[in-house]
């Protein structure tokens, strides 16, 4: 089923978000309540930078934020759900964030446990503050509403081995590939990349991915990158190379799973 255009955007300070349609819609919503990137590799609402080629009408985000524009947005049946710079730093403001997500899901017609599947070009909760058990919270319902992002951007966070156990649970349940890992200024050790990149080398949609995956993990806890890189080539068999740049032409995946930012 088709994703309707509509995007929401809140206000830090202001009343509730709102839930816009195109003009002459009549789509609109009450939302929820303002909430309170080299190897291996502030709560408030979502950022949405809105297509030129959307015809929405979006308020100017004031406060905080400036002149960033926040929101969840579907445009040509994509969504885009973007926080970042949001404070997420304690579990109660990640929840009232991650609420107000599922509140736009469903006046979008998403329902969890539905048939269809939702693709998202990006999900970005960079730079929040973010914790493991907010990070599990916001995967598990992406998985729930069949959300599939292709780019996902958790750098600059608090996100340690148990984020990274979500987010390989994560990655086992949702059948299409993410593109793209931005997972650099975290506190990941060698266990949290090699459980990621273990169920990766398992699924099909990564091994079979026409390019490999952009894996970045640079800045976090690992103390021996050599052995890493040494460790997941000869004892997990995990193909990479390591490049300043992501692969970007089709073809080019001779067998390499990933391609780690240097460390």
């Amino acid at each position: 089923r088709a994703v309707p255009a509509v995007q929401a955007l809140q206000e830090p300070g202001a009343g509730p978000a709102v839930v816009r349609g195109p003009p002459g819609s009549g789509a609109a919503g009450a939302g929820a309540r303002t909430v309170a990137e080299q190897v291996i590799a502030g709560a408030g609402s979502p950022r949405a930078v809105r297509p030129r080629t959307c015809a929405v009408e979006v308020p100017q985000a004031q406060g905080q934020f400036g002149h960033m524009k926040r929101g969840v947005y579907a445009f040509k049946q994509e969504l885009t759900i973007d926080y970042s710079g949001s404070d997420l730093s304690t579990i109660e403001k990640a929840t009232e964030a991650h609420d107000a997500m599922v509140r736009i899901f469903e006046s979008m017609g998403m329902m969890p446990e539905g048939q269809s599947e939702h693709w998202a070009s990006l999900l970005d909760l960079s730079r929040c503050k973010l914790g493991d058990e907010a990070l599990e919270m916001f995967l598990q319902t992406l998985v729930s509403y069949k959300v599939r992002p292709r780019v996902l951007k958790l750098f600059r966070n608090q996100i340690g081995n148990a984020g990274m156990d979500s987010l390989s649970e994560f990655v086992l349940h949702t059948p299409a590939a993410i593109e793209e890992f931005h997972l650099s200024h975290n506190k990941i050790s060698e266990d949290g990349v090699t459980d990621v990149l273990s169920t990766m080398q398992k699924h099909e949609a990564y091994t079979t991915m026409s390019r490999p995956a952009w894996f970045r993990v640079e800045k976090n806890e690992i103390k021996d990158p050599r052995e890493l890189l040494r460790f997941l080539r000869e004892d997990l068999g995990v193909e990479y190379r390591l490049s300043e740049k992501p692969s970007w032409k089709q073809g080019e995946n001779d067998c390499t799973l990933v391609t780690l930012f240097p460390i």
